[in-house]
């Protein structure tokens, strides 16, 4: 018998995307299905949308509740999830036809707890391919501590932070819950999965179809000052999870976390001055990345990086001028 495998969709402000996404869940070569709907308190046509898959298909469950973000909505649909195997799904996203199946046979074929697939990233305009599927298939078994060493370099692209590519063993989840009221909350929470899993199985095949909407959370300008702070939580929660867990891959994570303190302590200064006119938040970035002595772990991937941990260390105001004159000239 095939194991019935529970998908949870967080369902807010999506009209012109839901159909797209349900759709494309319903339509699984595998049937073995319990989509979990979670209308978070949405002002569209999204409830009563819901409510019509519903009605139009029997393996769909529909909960609605008030406003609460998108951790809350996953932390519900999780709890009443009936399915050993769980997947996670971002409405305005799309999957192949094939991911469940191919995830799930990943899965039990290897015995792994957590299943990883390829993404391909788009716009409403255009496709962009974050990963390219070599040829032929290829399917790669990795120890937890590898997989979590993948996640922080970012290796091939394939396991990532987010948890919308992936299937899951009901077992390495049930004790982790998403942080609620934050954003970037996949950072942490992803990390502690693959850290309660035996082995990961990956994939080389596009399974997920991941849409960068200019108007979403994650890229609304009017919400920067959250998003930083937030992001900075989560990746400080991640960092701390490491050290406890995984002590061997810390220089990974206090390197992706240095980067991000780099990187947005440049990006206030060239484009969200306004937001930051006493320097308050570049001043706290920059403290949040003293916490640690500079990760000059040398990153062959993008040497440029290894050159601003250094100088931000230094002199942040240093590398901001450096950094606002080449993008002038």
């Amino acid at each position: 018998m095939k194991p019935l495998v529970s998908i949870i969709i967080p369902v807010y402000q999506v009209e012109k995307y839901l159909d797209r996404c349900i759709s494309s869940v319903l339509a699984q070569s595998h049937q073995e299905l319990e989509v979990i709907l979670v209308d978070d308190g949405s002002a569209d046509r999204c409830p009563a949308m819901c409510d019509q898959w519903k009605a139009r298909d029997s393996r769909v469950v529909v909960i609605h509740q008030e406003n609460g973000g998108l951790s809350k909505a996953r932390n519900v649909g999780l709890k009443i999830a009936k399915g050993e195997i769980i997947g996670f799904i971002d409405s305005d996203d799309w999957i192949e036809p094939n991911m469940v199946e191919l995830l799930l046979s990943a899965l039990l074929e290897t015995d792994a707890d957590i299943a990883v697939g390829g993404i391909k990233t788009f716009t409403d305009d255009s496709e962009d391919v974050v990963y390219t599927q070599p040829k032929p298939f290829v399917r790669k078994l990795y120890s937890a501590e590898e997989a979590l060493r993948r996640l922080l370099l970012f290796v091939k692209g394939i396991i990532c932070s987010g948890v919308w590519n992936k299937l899951y063993r009901r077992s390495v989840i049930s004790d982790i819950e998403f942080p609620e009221g934050k954003l970037h909350e996949d950072i942490p929470w992803t990390a502690r999965a693959i850290g309660n899993a035996k082995t990961v199985v990956s994939i080389n095949q596009i399974c997920y179809h991941y849409l960068l909407r200019s108007d979403s959370l994650s890229h609304d300008t009017r919400q920067k000052v959250k998003l930083v702070y937030d992001e900075l939580e989560m990746y400080e929660q991640r960092l701390e999870y490491i050290h406890e867990r995984y002590p061997a891959l810390e220089k990974f994570a206090i390197m992706r976390h240095q980067n991000f303190c780099c990187k947005e302590y440049l990006e206030f200064g060239s484009n969200y001055c306004h937001l930051d006119s006493d320097r308050k938040i570049r001043d706290e970035l920059y403290q949040h990345f003293c916490k640690n002595k500079p990760c000059i772990f040398l990153d062959i991937h993008d040497i440029r990086k290894n050159i601003a941990r250094i100088l931000f260390w230094i002199s942040p105001k240093l590398l901001e001028k450096l950094f606002q004159k080449n993008n002038i000239n």
